[in-house]
């Protein structure tokens, strides 16, 4: 709906201003005018898609219901990482996993913009991709672990952070991959996971 309703603000704007164009404006000056207004409306569009103006608005009930708003007409969400001042939704869309980090306050949950959430930490050990994300600069960080070569993995690490899990099955590949996902805070250069008996450190970029 988030998309949807940008669209819908966008023709709206443009049919009005073709209405103008044709009933005030000269033959001449209404090709160009034309394709001003289409411009303006792709324009309009493209920064409105930045501008959660929602949030000024309402407030939501949940993380979930932020997702399912967002990623309109997408399965309902499988997982919610809860954090202090944000949560970690995971979705999926044709078998292709989509997350969002949703941030909330007192009032409720608020839209989160993917172009507000930053990638801190990537690594590649041994066929295991880790992320970190961060929502613009709050304490909050949300890791995610896959193992390439497929199977399930033994993650943990030295302050015993609870791991979530999501299974995907490959048909072509006839594997099963599982992504973990957590939560921690205040990310530190000292920071470590263990991964099927891999040491991996997050800080260390």
């Amino acid at each position: 709906m988030f998309g949807i309703l940008r669209i819908l603000i966008g023709v709206v704007f443009g049919a009005f201003s073709f209405f103008l164009i044709f009933k005030f404006s000269k033959l001449k000056f209404r090709n160009w005018l034309s394709i001003g207004v289409i411009g303006a409306v792709i324009l309009l569009i493209t920064i409105l898609g930045f501008v959660p103006f929602e949030n000024l608005l309402y407030s939501f009930g949940s993380a979930k219901e932020v997702y399912k708003y967002y990623y309109f007409l997408e399965d309902d969400p499988e997982l919610v990482v809860e954090g202090n001042e944000c949560d970690f939704v995971v979705g999926r869309k044709n078998n292709t996993s989509n997350f969002l980090i949703v941030p909330k306050n007192t009032s409720g949950w608020k839209i989160g913009i993917s172009s507000n959430t930053k990638r801190k930490v990537q690594k590649l050990s041994n066929g295991i991709v880790l992320y970190v994300y961060q929502y613009k600069d709050t304490s909050d960080y949300f890791i995610t672990i896959l193992d390439t070569n497929g199977g399930e993995s033994t993650v943990s690490d030295e302050y015993n952070t609870k791991f979530f899990s999501l299974e995907r099955y490959n048909d072509s590949l006839e594997k099963k991959f599982v992504t973990y996902y957590a939560h921690i805070t205040n990310l530190n250069p000292q920071y470590s996971v263990i991964v099927n008996d891999n040491k991996i450190v997050l800080g260390n970029q």
